[in-house]
């Protein structure tokens, strides 16, 4: 069993497989992803031989969800499909397993001769989903185990509903969810850097300040200002990898205030304001001004192809709608806010003089955003370097600094300096801009501020100072301080931590 993704260009001369196993022309299965309106970048889950039997009901399944607008794309594949899809192939799998143990031969040798049972989710017992949870509860933390199995949950409920099983076999007592452990998660967060970890972790391991040679990053400038921007604004990985270039104002368009404002869609499709400060501002320019530009024209020739293929999502550029940020797509103009990552990724225009420019802020050699694999790689490289480096500010031994730390950091400090602001300002920490805690799961993008809750322990004990929250977490992760009226230099020598 594999898991595929929509993509009308890879049917062109291409032999297409459908439901019953029998070939098909390409033409044909072009015409029915259109016929029922569905986007490249689907998921779709198929036996290994391309056939779909015993995958049904699951795909049924994502395409009502999609149909109905329960869920948008990204999260169909990258979630729903992602865990139902593992489920299959434990129930496949443990079906084989029987099968072998039976006839007295290795699961692998019976798999070699039979090939995988093609039972569809809708077949699996309820036996075989309280051995899956106990499983999964071995290798995932409480709060994703929740989420997984709630996922499994749905599935089944919705089976029920539209009459694919007779009962759910979902195990309830009084309405809940038994597969799913009681309690609350009482997890504190305590995987953060203060400010100048922060600094030195950006400074010497993604830019690699003080390493040889040879083992120094091949484009530090780019490599810092996405570490950067995850420390400053709190975005997710993925959030920040496809950041458009227009979307980050450039030095002189910042107002008085140094802090500019914008909305990004997140996960769930979730939109927030994100905050650039001037400082972040003025590294990004840097970067923009002298890797990227060079990064553009040594890609050319490759985007050329790529556009001649097809795989570019070619764009009038940048506008405005209603006054806010918007891409124009053949005369549509679609606001940045509803532009989906899967055409951030792919997104180009044409210049006057025939060049193509990516629309995207970071970009690999191709021209093109790097891949979230890459950043993970690229902070498995840092951490290396800043290890190395025996420095004082790096990042405690218990702390494996990822793309994600960065944004625990970020929730920590910004909340630490509200609530600081809140006891300045009335000697209440709660105070300040209503609720700190608020505001914080704003900045994030938390769906429930009961996740927010968790950062609240570490902000409330940490002896850390952050004055003028936002401008000086950026200043400081740059290493300076903003010369602007009403922002101070302060002490961040002393953590709990």
């Amino acid at each position: 069993m594999r898991t595929v993704t929509v993509n009308r260009s890879v049917f062109i001369g291409t032999p297409f497989t459908c439901l019953d196993g029998c070939p098909s022309e390409a033409s044909e299965a072009v015409r029915m992803l259109d016929l029922f309106s569905i986007p490249d970048g689907f998921p779709i889950v198929t036996n290994d031989d391309g056939t779909l039997i015993g995958c049904e009901r699951l795909n049924e399944y994502l395409f009502n969800a999609h149909d109905q607008r329960a869920y948008d794309t990204k999260s169909l594949r990258e979630f729903h499909m992602y865990n139902l899809a593992r489920l299959l192939r434990y129930v496949r799998r443990s079906r084989a397993q029987d099968h072998a143990d039976q006839e007295g031969v290795p699961v692998e040798d019976w798999l070699a001769v039979n090939g995988e049972p093609q039972v569809d989710l809708t077949d699996a017992t309820r036996n075989e989903l309280k051995a899956y949870a106990a499983a999964r509860a071995n290798t995932l933390a409480l709060t994703s185990l929740r989420t997984e199995l709630s996922c499994m949950a749905n599935f089944f409920r919705y089976a029920v509903e539209s009459n694919w099983v007779d009962s759910d076999p979902i195990p309830r007592w009084n309405g809940r969810n038994t597969l799913i452990p009681r309690g609350i998660p009482t997890s504190r967060v305590s995987k953060f850097l203060n400010g100048p970890q922060t600094s030195h972790f950006l400074r010497v391991g993604l830019r690699g300040d003080v390493s040889t040679p040879d083992t120094r990053p091949s484009f530090p400038e780019r490599d810092y200002c996405y570490g950067l921007l995850l420390a400053t604004t709190g975005l997710r990985r993925e959030e920040a990898g496809l950041l458009l270039d227009g979307e980050l104002p450039y030095p002189h368009d910042m107002p008085a205030d140094g802090v500019h404002a914008f909305e990004r869609s997140g996960k769930g499709g979730v939109a927030r304001f994100v905050y650039i400060t001037a400082e972040t501002a003025s590294a990004i320019d840097l970067y923009r001004q002298t890797e990227r530009a060079s990064k553009v024209i040594k890609a050319q020739p490759r985007l050329r192809r790529l556009k001649r293929e097809g795989r570019l999502l070619v764009t009038d550029g940048l506008t405005t709608s209603r006054g806010k940020p918007a891409v124009s797509v053949e005369g549509r103009k679609i606001a940045l806010v509803n532009f989906s990552d899967e055409d951030r990724a792919r997104a180009v225009s044409v210049r006057d003089d025939g060049t193509i420019e990516p629309l995207g802020l970071f970009l690999a050699r191709g021209g093109l955003p790097p891949t979230i694999k890459y950043w993970d790689d690229l902070f498995a490289d840092a951490r290396q370097r800043v290890h190395q480096s025996g420095d004082a500010d790096r990042p405690p031994a218990h702390v494996t600094v990822g793309p994600h730390t960065m944004r625990h950091t970020f929730a920590v400090r910004m909340l630490a300096g509200l609530m600081r602001q809140g006891r300045e300002a009335s000697d209440d920490s709660y105070q300040f801009l209503a609720n700190p805690v608020l505001t914080v799961k704003e900045l994030l993008g938390h769906a429930s501020i009961e996740t927010t809750h968790r950062y609240l322990y570490a902000a409330e004990t940490w002896r850390e100072e952050v004055p003028a929250a936002l401008r000086l977490v950026a200043a400081e992760t740059v290493g300076h301080t903003p010369d602007r009226p009403g922002i101070t230099p302060y002490d961040d020598s002393g953590t709990d931590d």
